[in-house]
């Protein structure tokens, strides 16, 4: 008895060291691995950056780096089953599990080939050119996260399918060969869940970098894209988590009653996100609604709340009217669907504004109608647009001339509107000084305008006499 503990012992011992070894080797490996920086595709992915595939010496140094660990995880693995079935007299009781003959040395090799095509899979995905190319495209390239996350799960969902192959080719008694089917089972669930939460991570660090590369050193909007992003976020993890535990539980039948209510919990948790969102998701459709009709378009400019502004940006959720002072207008989709509203630019882009003088009736529309033509002619901002000058209304002593100016859009027409108001104020204050209310009448000699003026020569009264 104790000559068979001393042995397993001393194989204990044996199997300390070389595991022991193999760290250090591994420790002394990866120092000088750093140096060579190889790192993975879905790493560089979330921070947008691009690194040539490993070659030559390095990539020697990346195959010592990823069989080490490897080659521990065997030597663990196999060397305590060697000591469990030799040196502790386990063959005889674990024998019975097997129909086919030769299961020793089946087992260690089918756990070997599993790790064989871990390290290969995992080799190629990190030295795949493909794999480093696609890490540096935005969200607008959906395929390259595919590609990815796709590439990161092959590295473990391999050998869990070759475990699917080999176990049954081991003649396992049905109820531990069920056994082994429902753990492997369950490593695949884990491993889809894990690699559903590096998914969103991965999405997530792409909604950040894009939103550097879009809007710059505008903090504000890189913080809106952020805000936008992290609630739902953490949302879905919550999800994946629940959704993933109760999976893995629903295997098992003396579980699956909790596994069941992990499930229901998600749902309700689904279903409580939607009720609460209920007004969000209005929003949304009433976006798609909007997206459709187009009622509105980006650039538009519009008449709202008793403003004018231009479309700046439009969401599901949201409209933002950029206003003249530069202010943001921010207004739900379900506005421009409810409530009406004036588009200046529905149908083109061209736009008319006018405005209004008050002027004494002996005023000469004639004269107004070639100064305006002049003003506009040597204006650079007008292109040709319809103008015109009329009464639009008439009282005892004044009268209301409108005048409308044509202009390409909205903007350049409130400065031309504003700059032709200046010129004819001027024009006007030639006959009437400081107000505008006076008379524009054809110009006549200055001679006659003083003699008009001049008062009658009286004689003086003859005297009685």
């Amino acid at each position: 008895m104790w000559q068979i503990v001393m042995v397993a012992v001393s194989h204990l011992l044996i199997l300390f060291l070389a595991l022991f070894g193999l760290r250090l080797v591994h420790r002394r490996i990866s120092a000088r691995f750093i140096r060579c920086s190889v790192h993975c595709p879905t790493q560089l992915a979330a921070n947008g950056q691009y690194e040539a595939p490993p070659r030559g010496r390095i990539a020697v140094y990346l195959i010592i780096q990823l069989i080490i660990p490897r080659l521990i995880f065997l030597t663990a693995t196999i060397g305590s089953y060697l000591i469990l079935i030799q040196d502790f007299g386990l063959r005889s009781t674990i024998s019975i599990w097997f129909s086919k003959p030769d299961w020793e040395w089946k087992l260690p090799v089918a756990l070997a080939i599993g790790v064989l095509i871990n390290l290969i899979v995992t080799f190629e995905r990190l030295r795949s050119r493909r794999l480093r190319e696609a890490a540096l495209k935005d969200l607008e390239h959906s395929h390259a996260i595919l590609i990815l996350i796709g590439a990161q799960a092959l590295q473990a969902l391999l050998p869990l399918m070759f475990a699917f192959l080999v176990i049954p080719m081991l003649g396992l008694p049905n109820h531990v060969l069920e056994l082994f089917e429902r753990l492997t089972l369950v490593l695949v669930i884990i491993f889809v869940g894990i690699d559903s939460l590096r998914t969103l991570r991965l999405v997530e660090a792409k909604i950040a970098h894009r939103a550097k590369l879009k809007w710059g050193g505008e903090e504000r909007q890189i913080r809106a894209a952020e805000t936008q992003y992290s609630l739902m976020h953490r949302m879905l993890n919550v999800l994946v988590i629940l959704a993933t535990a109760g999976a893995a539980l629903m295997v098992f039948d003396q579980v699956r009653a909790f596994g069941a209510s992990l499930l229901t919990s998600a749902g309700i948790l689904g279903l409580v996100a939607g009720i609460a969102a209920q007004r969000t998701l209005q929003n949304v459709f009433a976006g798609l609604q909007l997206a459709i009709t187009q009622p509105i378009a980006l650039g538009d400019v519009v008449e709202v709340e008793n403003v004018v502004g231009t479309i700046e940006e439009i969401t599901f959720s949201f409209v933002s009217v950029r206003l003249r002072d530069l202010r943001r207008l921010i207004l739900p989709v379900t506005y421009f669907l409810e409530r009406p509203f004036t588009n200046l630019t529905r149908t083109s882009a061209e736009s008319l504004t006018s405005f209004s003088l008050v002027l004494s009736l002996d005023a000469s529309l004639a004269a107004i109608r070639k100064q305006v033509d002049t003003i506009l002619h040597a204006n650079p901002l007008w292109s040709g647009g319809k103008w015109e000058v009329m009464i639009s209304e008439l009282g005892e002593s004044s009268m209301v001339v409108r005048i409308t100016l044509g202009a390409a859009n909205a903007e350049i027409a409130f400065q031309l509107k504003s700059q032709v108001q200046e010129q004819i104020l001027d024009y006007l204050n030639q006959f009437k000084k400081g107000s505008v209310i006076g008379a524009v009448a054809d110009s006549k000699p200055a001679m006659e305008l003083s003699e008009a003026t001049k008062p009658p020569n009286l004689e003086p009264a003859s005297k009685t006499p």
